[in-house]
């Protein structure tokens, strides 16, 4: 999924005069570091400090400045052997000044694993990390590597630190196990702080921790106080993992911590629960300055959608990306989705929601949302991949995009695949969007979906849809109640 922009880390440089510390990082191609390699690389890179140092001297009088506070390594497979080369370079003094190491305080070290045994890959996560004893690190990205509890032993170094403010282990295969020595090291006392406590963001995604990774996930939540941006998704959580993340999220936002979240991505968790549910929503209740919402894949429903779109709407957020793909959304669903983005002030830029059961007429009710919204609309992105629909949904977006697009000005791409267009609309969908229309190679030509709605459907759809009020109802009432697990 596409992410947000967060703040960027300060650089460390010495002195507010002198040019900015560089970032190191190996040639760009996918490879094989051996130590022959490994030399070149450092070659190049003590090259790149000399001139930058040289360009220091010539700006400013500072005698020890810090040439470099970023290095990326991902993206390659180091021996051991390469592994000793590039520590050794980071940790020895350099030309006379103090080790690279010292300066350093965002380390990716994703992806520098592939391929390798067991034993070798755990000598060179060991000695990679090791080389970082003496930094103060801000931000340590350890993703797909091959995780295991001898791993996390080995990534001690990198993160046992507290200076610690951002972390991701996304993709490594952490079990159950593994989960509780990373929260036992990010929660584990230190002179009355821990480095859970100082922590803005937190990325685990992909992992095969299931609902024992949610109790640890859960640990750390309890011990957090300045999250911005928070990932836990993919885990194989099930309905009781998923209601004791939740709840311990809530919990927080209700204490007053963590009260500044911008991007919270909780994809394919199971809130399907009342209980997870009405945590869900107070914790979205009450949020000042969420921007990103990822809820793909988590059982919502119609229901779910609902009571969500009026949490968001009661909160102080300005969402700028939404994703409800995956919900098991159909017509009633969309509905409230458009009451959402009709009334949310045209902030919305990315609205995902591909492989759901909305047909034409939600179709038709989101592109009126945007058709209508008097404070015009800044969407870039909307995906309907897989969503039922046929002609009478891809005409109403053609309608809401407007002559040449001057209605959403700011659109960039529509992805509508996997729907059923027949030849006559393709073209016309071709004629309107141009390139910003995605790729179609599943799309259903021989029928149309339209062909399936009823005549009395808007009957019907009326009969269905209960107050307005008793969804706001049913958040003040799920607001003023404790989940607990």
């Amino acid at each position: 999924q596409p992410q947000p922009q967060l703040k960027p880390i300060p650089t460390m440089a010495s002195s507010s005069s002198a040019p900015a510390p560089i970032k190191l990082e190996p040639p760009a191609q996918r490879e094989v570091v051996d130590d022959e390699k490994a030399k070149e690389i450092v070659k190049g890179w003590t090259a790149q400090l000399l001139e930058h140092r040289e360009k220091i001297s010539q700006e400013t009088n500072d005698g020890a400045p810090i040439l470099c506070d970023r290095i990326r390594l991902s993206d390659k497979s180091y021996t051991a052997e390469a592994a000793k080369v590039i520590a050794a370079f980071l940790t020895e003094p350099f030309e006379g000044s103090a080790p690279i190491s010292h300066g350093i305080v965002e380390a990716d070290l994703s992806d520098i694993i592939a391929s390798r045994k067991t034993e070798e890959g755990l000598q060179v996560l060991q000695t990679v990390c090791d080389a970082f004893a003496d930094s103060k690190l801000v931000d340590v990205d350890l993703s797909d590597n091959a995780i295991g509890q001898q791993g996390i032993g080995a990534c001690k170094t990198v993160l046992d630190k507290i200076s610690l403010e951002r972390l991701a282990l996304c993709n490594n295969g952490l079990s159950k196990e593994t989960m509780a020595q990373v929260a036992d090291i990010l929660t584990n006392d230190n002179d009355g702080s821990c480095i859970a406590a100082n922590l803005t963001k937190i990325h685990f995604y992909n992992n095969m921790s299931g609902d024992g990774g949610c109790k640890e996930f859960a640990r750390i939540l309890e011990k957090s106080t300045k999250l911005v941006d928070i990932r836990f998704s993919s885990t194989r959580a099930s309905k009781d993992g998923s209601d004791i993340v939740i709840s311990a999220l809530d919990a927080s936002m209700e204490e007053g911590r963590n009260p500044n979240i911008e991007k919270l991505d909780l994809c394919d968790n199971n809130f399907s629960n009342k209980a997870s549910r009405d945590a869900l929503f107070r914790a979205l209740g009450t949020t000042k300055s969420l921007a990103y919402l990822n809820l793909c894949d988590c059982e919502l429903e119609d229901d779910g959608v609902k009571r969500i779109c009026h949490a968001l709407f009661e909160s102080d957020s300005a969402l700028e990306h939404l994703d409800f793909s995956g919900n098991g959304i159909e017509k009633q669903g969309a509905k409230h989705i458009a009451d959402y983005i009709r009334d949310s002030g045209g902030n919305l830029k990315v609205l995902h929601l591909e492989d759901n059961e909305f047909t034409s007429k939600g179709a038709q009710s989101i592109a009126a949302a945007f058709h209508g919204s008097e404070d015009g609309h800044s969407i870039e992105v909307i995906k309907m991949n897989t969503c039922l629909m046929g002609a009478i949904g891809a005409r109403a977006l053609i309608d809401a995009f407007g002559p040449e697009g001057k209605d959403l000005p700011n659109l960039k791409k529509i992805f509508l695949n996997g729907n059923s267009f027949d030849e006559a609309v393709l073209g016309e969908l071709e004629a309107a969007f141009g390139d910003r229309l995605g790729a179609l190679d599943d799309n259903d030509s021989d029928g149309d979906a339209d062909d399936d709605l009823s005549e009395d459907e808007d009957e019907e759809d009326e009969q269905s849809e209960g107050p307005v009020d008793d969804a706001v109802d049913d958040l003040a009432d799920a607001m003023g109640k404790s989940l607990v697990v």
